[in-house]
């Protein structure tokens, strides 16, 4: 295992409470070399031309439909560039839309690789926090992933709430609700607590978690762990994040592997 690895964290309009510092002084207990590089666009310093270009192909991989895989990019519209260009410049939310997330890495490492292409082997990790909610064709449709593990490594906010599944009476009940003609807007509060919100102050002490989801990927080629308590291993309901992933630690198993050098 290459414990040498230098992790590079960016970020790119997560989740307003997300601390960065906060989730690199978790990680850094495992010794990493971890280097925050801050926004993403402001570390890239595109051009006006190729920052028009990046808006385009993010307009271009906007899930339409869940059950048909994006093989190729869809021709955007003139005005679906300018929102992609107002939430790269941070003057929209980027939460709203979902993208296809194998296109939004091979999108990013492509600039990366123009920016730092040195730094696109093995001695080098590259990790960016978004807010844009992405998912994965598996099963005949899409799911919302929270990481998405490869080159660079992408972390959601967005993903961490719509991702993992609420608790499944909710679901029951806001069926019931909707069947009878009735509003959901008080469900979210009947159930506060037992899953995560947007913004929600708890996400700072949950990605790191999944931050070193995406390292232990990228030093062992492991994506998960199977036991159930290790805040390495895959919860698919907000409850199991809320309970393994925040505040989580390594089982013994894993943590072994992570101080091997």
């Amino acid at each position: 295992m290459n414990k040498d690895i230098r992790v590079c964290i960016y970020s790119d309009y997560p989740s307003t409470s997300l601390d960065t510092d906060l989730v690199i002084e978790n990680l850094k207990q495992y010794d990493f070399h971890i280097e925050n590089r801050g926004n993403l666009l402001d570390f890239l310093s595109l051009t006006e031309q190729n920052l028009y270009k990046l808006s385009r192909s993010f307009s271009s991989i906007q899930i339409q439909d869940i059950s048909i895989p994006l093989d190729s990019t869809n021709p955007p519209d003139s005005s679906e560039i300018e929102i992609e260009m107002n939430k790269l410049l941070g003057r929209e939310s980027v939460i709203g839309k979902f993208y296809d997330g194998y296109w939004v890495q091979r999108i990013l490492h492509n600039l990366l690789s123009e920016k730092v292409h040195n730094e696109m082997n093995s001695r080098y990790m590259h990790l960016i926090f978004t807010g844009r909610l992405f998912g994965s064709f598996e099963d005949r449709r899409y799911h919302a992933r929270v990481v998405l593990m490869g080159s660079p490594a992408l972390v959601s906010t967005s993903g961490l709430v719509e991702a993992p599944a609420k608790p499944k009476e909710y679901y029951y009940v806001k069926g019931r609700l909707i069947q009878s003609g009735m509003g959901t807007s008080e469900l979210d509060n009947m159930y506060r607590g037992r899953f995560v919100e947007y913004d929600d102050p708890k996400i700072s002490s949950i990605l790191p978690s999944y931050a070193l989801q995406a390292i232990f990927y990228e030093l062992t080629a492991n994506p998960f762990c199977d036991n159930p308590i290790c805040c390495l291993s895959n919860s698919h309901w907000q409850e199991e994040v809320l309970k393994v992933q925040f505040e989580g630690v390594p089982c013994e198993r894993c943590k072994g592997l992570l101080s091997k050098k």
